[in-house]
């Protein structure tokens, strides 16, 4: 399993992109539960998004994002991370 970053530009909000976006968070916050996305971003002006996945290869990432009610509108650049680090990912020591 590798991270993935996934950029994708996103278009003007219309009525039907904000009747799935519950849903669409939906989904979101269960994959991030599970550890498949392990970050998500949207830009201030909603025309843009980052998320970083964790998955065997691209085509896996594919299917995660297939299963996005907010997909159809996506045009996903996909890349593979030599390697992704977060705080909450580094060990601290304890000096107890």
């Amino acid at each position: 399993m590798v991270y993935f970053q996934v950029y994708s530009k996103l278009p003007e909000l219309t009525e039907d992109m904000i009747s799935r976006i519950p849903e669409h968070r939906q989904k979101v916050d269960r994959l991030l539960a599970l550890g498949r996305i392990v970050s998500y971003s949207v830009s201030f002006e909603r025309d843009a998004l980052w998320m970083t996945v964790y998955a065997a290869n691209e085509m896996a990432v594919m299917d995660i994002l297939a299963d996005l009610p907010l997909n159809e509108l996506l045009n996903p650049k996909i890349t593979p991370l030599m390697f992704h680090l977060s705080p909450d990912m580094v060990t601290t020591p304890s000096w107890n």
